[in-house]
């Protein structure tokens, strides 16, 4: 895979956009389940850290004491820009732990060509026995395969371009960066 440097990057969304956006996932978020005494939140990590740690923040703000969190590791890309399969981690550890009453949101950086949240979705609809709902800052419609779309995103993105930050890598890098961006140089 070919280096980049941060000079590379083209913001496409900065940490105030973000913030904002966040802030009304979580209020949609909230008015769905208003009436659930508590909701599952499944971060998918790494990728997820970023923005399911703003996104609960705000839901305590808004609700405190009712949401649980369950995270499980994902692995779809590795260090490639090709989707590799995806392989779940941690899912015993959830199915014996999550309450299985109560509705459950899937939280990812990005949805891109739908196979981590697709297949964790089929996963989980056998585990619980209410809904099970999914939250993306980024919904990636240029590589998309699947048949599934996110129930809350904070952005679109209509396109192929790679993204980094605020969780999404290349390379496993740039996660740390506190605004989305692409890269511009063909990967």
């Amino acid at each position: 895979m070919k280096e980049i440097n941060i000079n590379d990057i083209e913001v496409l969304w900065d940490k105030d956009s973000i913030n904002k956006q966040v802030k009304r996932v979580a209020k949609e978020i909230n008015e769905k389940f208003i009436s659930e005494k508590s909701v599952n939140l499944i971060p998918i990590m790494t990728g997820g850290l970023m923005f399911v740690s703003n996104l609960i923040a705000e839901l305590e703000i808004l609700r405190t004491g009712c949401y649980h969190m369950f995270p499980l590791i994902a692995k779809t890309y590795g260090n490639s820009t090709e989707s590799q399969g995806t392989t779940i981690y941690g899912y015993d550890f959830l199915a014996e732990n999550i309450d299985i009453d109560s509705p459950s949101v899937i939280v990812d950086d990005l949805m891109d060509s739908g196979e981590t949240l697709y297949n964790l979705t089929e996963k989980l609809e056998i585990t619980s026995n209410k809904e099970v709902y999914s939250a993306v800052l980024l919904d990636k419609l240029g590589k998309r395969h699947m048949q599934i779309e996110p129930d809350f995103n904070c952005f679109i993105l209509d396109d192929k371009r790679w993204v980094v930050g605020y969780g999404m890598d290349y390379m496993g890098l740039y996660r740390g960066l506190d605004y989305v961006g692409t890269i511009n140089t063909d990967l």
